[in-house]
């Protein structure tokens, strides 16, 4: 049994006052990053005009700001406590990101473009019922989900729970410690090669197909087009706008789904799942390429695949984005420089064997991922740590 943190997502139905409420603590939350964020950008300016380049943010700083906020706006005690205060530790998330370099400058929250949410933490004063959920500074809202999650609900710790509009339903979003048991040894171990043509290829000659998703993006574009026909907040445009997020919803579902089972197959089914560490914000940039990476949703597929086996005891592994794994030969280790983009088959100059493009990445994928697990290993076993080397030796033989 492993003890993990999950998130459980429930549909709500708040009644109008209800609404209002929920509303009020979103715009909050949204108005008091915005002045944070106003605010650190003018003392930076002040200590640069001093001679300091770098002004870093830590909470006490913030919570200072906060509470001052708070005194020159009363309406920000209309929000529970802690969702404000969770505002300034994103704050400093995005700032610590910017910092490291893996993420652009904090931006401002627009009220038309951002995701409409806020966040509250348990401190015992969320209560769970059969059909309501009672959060504090909101009181009690209908919810809907299976039976199975409701008992779930009522027997786990629920360390926060985020409200969030989405397409003009609501929703709470709630991180709970579980225990999950972990899936059975199957002794097998496959390496997967993300493509274009097909989502993905096993190493055993399995092809995974892209799902279709033609013709909710058709309604979706249609629908799109209406509402730009429409004048903006009237009756027609309201209710254009009500089935057009119905197609973006349908369209997410079925995405979801389909990986869901398939990444869910792809972990019980193997103990060492082995894949490439793709640049994919890089191929983003090649125009041609982005639409179609967009509809296949390359790292959706591969966050599911390294949480699941996180949670059900698997080994998940990413080579090096920059090895071959096209053009290396995987009967006789041949580099073959001269494959093209758009080959799907190649014959090899040295040992004569036909590969299939994709399926000999996978097999080369495989390879070289257990050949770095055994680096790994035999570099632990040169530090003396033979309970890790125990472990990892466990882990990667057949």
């Amino acid at each position: 049994m492993n003890c993990v943190n999950l998130g459980l997502k429930v549909r709500l139905y708040p009644n109008e006052d209800m609404i209002t409420r929920i509303n009020q603590s979103i715009g909050n939350s949204r108005f008091t990053w915005n002045k944070l964020l106003e605010e650190y950008q003018n003392t930076y300016k002040m200590f640069k005009f001093h001679g300091y380049n770098k002004l870093k943010c830590n909470m006490t700083t913030f919570n200072a700001m906060l509470n001052m906020l708070k005194k020159e706006h009363d309406f920000l005690y209309l929000s529970e406590s802690s969702s404000l205060q969770q505002v300034y530790r994103d704050l400093i998330n995005a700032f610590n990101k910017f910092f490291k370099g893996k993420a652009s400058y904090p931006r401002f929250k627009s009220k038309k473009h951002d995701k409409k949410s806020f966040r509250i933490q348990n401190n015992g004063n969320i209560k769970i019922k059969d059909n309501t959920i009672i959060l504090p500074k909101l009181g009690e809202i209908h919810y809907r989900t299976s039976k199975k999650y409701r008992e779930k609900l009522k027997n786990v710790k629920i360390n926060n729970v985020t409200i969030k509009l989405e397409n003009g339903k609501y929703y709470a979003l709630f991180n709970i410690e579980t225990e999950i048991p972990e899936f059975h040894k199957t002794s097998e171990f496959v390496g997967i090669d993300l493509g274009m043509r097909t989502l993905a290829t096993l190493n055993n000659g399995l092809k995974i197909a892209n799902l279709d998703v033609t013709y909710e993006e058709n309604m979706i574009k249609k629908y799109q087009k209406r509402l730009s026909r429409k004048k903006y907040n009237s009756n027609h445009y309201k209710d254009t706008l009500k089935t057009y997020w119905k197609w973006i919803d349908r369209k997410k579902n079925k995405i979801n789904d389909y990986y869901h089972k398939i990444t869910t197959q792809i972990v019980k089914n193997y103990d060492i799942i082995i894949l490439e560490d793709l640049d994919i914000k890089e191929m983003f940039q090649d125009s041609n390429k982005s639409r179609k990476l967009q509809r296949i949703a390359w790292r959706k597929f591969v966050e599911m695949i390294k949480y699941k086996a996180q949670i059900y005891g698997k080994t998940f592994r990413q080579i090096s984005r920059w090895y071959p794994s096209s053009k290396n030969c995987s009967e006789c280790g041949h580099y073959y420089k001269d494959l093209k983009q758009e080959q799907t088959e190649w014959k090899c100059p040295q040992c004569h064997t036909i590969h299939d493009r994709d399926i000999n990445a996978a097999k080369n994928i495989q390879k070289q991922g257990l050949t770095d697990l055994m680096n790994e290993t035999m570099n632990l076993w040169d530090r003396g740590d033979s309970t890790v080397i125990l472990l990892s030796w466990e882990s990667t033989s057949p």
